[in-house]
Formats: structure tokens, sequence, C-alpha cells
């Protein structure tokens, strides 16, 4: 049985003229009037205003189907790909789409710190927004033991939405004298510093990880038994003893736990067995209850 320790000019004729063949100006013709955009800026083509944002936008896209073009026609075109992407990168900052803050969704306070320098290893202040690998981030997010899913997403002209889904802290496993925060599906979270979670359940023993869930589900239905344990052994990797904290153990079988726990609910209710001083509790054959008192435990 494993000890339990706990511790991103070109000039133009002068306005209202138009240059004639023989050179003489002649009157412009009448300007189309220019509508206001969702910006308060527009751009009048023919008699039809356009929005800065889309014409942004147009551009954004030629830009990244040029540069589509020139990746293809392979490495003799290298030079004119890094060209293109440094004008893409100057022209979506100039027309403001640029990164200018990021904003945190789901994230606690436990896991902000690795999930933020995740962020700024991958993200510069002030790079063009349009053009970030958004797939990519949301990899490396979902790399951090913290995070179970995260999503990424813009909100332009400059913000990145960033939400997170945390994997839930189930309870500490005591392995080979380490201590480690596990999620409900065993697995551990290296971020999580155990000694900062004492008020999770301490599970032991080789496998108990594993197969955490399914007894604290049992035991979180059993509030009055659930505060007075200490520790969850797996024993054999086949079944569990509950050690109390006054230092008594009750033995579970390997299968029907919830019967098994069943009957101490009856025994704590009638006979208030646990308040008994007795050393074990063995629950391990269902046809027969078998109490071992403390003055009769043997001396180790």
């Amino acid at each position: 049985m494993p000890a339990v320790v706990r511790g991103g000019r070109r000039q133009t004729s002068a306005p209202g003229t138009a240059q004639g063949k023989s050179g003489g100006a002649k009157p412009a013709g009448k300007r189309p009037a220019a509508r206001k955009g969702a910006g308060g800026k527009t751009s009048v083509v023919g008699s039809v205003a356009i929005p800065n944002e889309l014409r942004a936008w147009f551009a954004v896209i030629v830009v990244v189907v040029l540069l589509g073009v020139v990746l293809f026609t392979g490495q003799r075109a290298q030079a004119l790909s890094t060209a293109m992407t440094g004008f893409a990168d100057s022209r979506l900052a100039a027309m403001g789409l640029k990164l200018k803050n990021i904003h945190l969704v789901g994230v606690s306070d436990d896991a902000e710190p690795a999930i933020k320098q995740v962020l700024k290893k991958s993200l510069t202040a002030g790079q063009p927004i349009a053009l970030m690998d958004l797939k990519k981030l949301q990899g490396d997010l979902e790399a951090i033991g913290w995070v179970k899913e995260a999503s990424v997403r813009r909100q332009l002209p400059g913000v990145l939405v960033v939400s997170v889904v945390e994997r839930e802290r189930l309870a500490v496993w005591q392995y080979k004298g380490r201590d480690t925060v596990i999620d409900d599906q065993g697995h551990v979270i290296p971020e999580a510093h155990s000694s900062k979670f004492l008020d999770l359940p301490l599970v032991v023993g080789e496998g108990a990880n594993e197969t955490a869930t399914e007894i604290l589900q049992l035991m979180q239905t059993r509030p009055a038994l659930m505060q007075k344990t200490y520790a969850l052994v797996r024993v054999d990797t086949r079944r569990w003893d509950i050690h109390l904290k006054n230092g008594a153990i009750i033995k579970l079988p390997a299968l029907n736990q919830e019967q098994a726990l069943n009957t101490l609910d009856t025994l704590m209710t009638r006979q208030r067995v646990l308040d008994q001083g007795f050393a074990e509790i063995d629950l391990l054959d269902p046809s027969a209850l078998v109490v071992v008192p403390i003055e009769a435990r043997p001396n180790l």
C-alpha cells in the first residue's frame, strides 16, 4: 500500500478641368455626390460611394491572390514573394488593420500566465491582423495543459478575441512520490502546481488517475463521507481504499462499489459506524461486514 503524503504621385490635372486634344482646358463634368460610409469616409467610383472598409478588404484579397500566384511559381520567385508579403503587411497596417488589443474570454487566473506567454511569443503589437495564421495560433493554445478547447477570431479593425474552455481540475494524483493535478479524463495538467489545489480530492497509486472520475462521482453524492475522507487509494489497480482523516480505512470491492457504499450509508445513519473508533471497515464481501477495532490493528 503506498504511503500517502500530501505536502504586422502621380500628378493630376487641376480639379475641375480636363485636358483636350488641342491642349486647351475644357470644363469638367458635374462631379457625382459622395455618400458617407460607415466610418465617415468615402471613395467615389462613377456614381457609387464605396466605404473605405470595403476598399481595405478588396485590397487585402487582391494582395493575397497575387501572393498565392507568386508562391506557385516555386523558388524562382522567392525574392518576389518576400517583397509581396512585405507590401501586403505595409498596406494592411496603413489601412489601420493592425493588432491593437487582445481580448481573453474564459481564462482563469491560474491559466492566464501560460496563455499570455504563448500569445506574446506568437503575436506582436501593430502587426497586420488580416494575414494572421489563426489556425496555428489555436493549435499553440490548445497545446497548453490548462486548455481543452480554444478559438481565435478577428474583431476589426484591431482586436483579436481569444476564447478558451479550460480543463476541469478533478483531483491531485499522488504517484511515485510526485503530486500532480489531473483533469476529468485523468490527464495531468503540467502547469498546475498541486500545492495551490489543496481543496481538490487526493487520489493515490498506479492507475488512480485513470479511474478517479467514477469513484469521485460516487463520493461527491455523499458529502458527509467526503468531508471525513483524506485520500482515495487505488489498490492493485483494481479497487479502492478510502483513508479517513482519523486514520481509519474503508475497503471497497472491485465491483459493485455503489452497493458497498450504500451499505456504508446505512451503517453511518443507524450506527454512526465512523464514530466508533474502528481501524478498518471491510466491505469487500457484500454478504458480510468485517470491522477491525483500533486495538486489533497490527503494529507496522
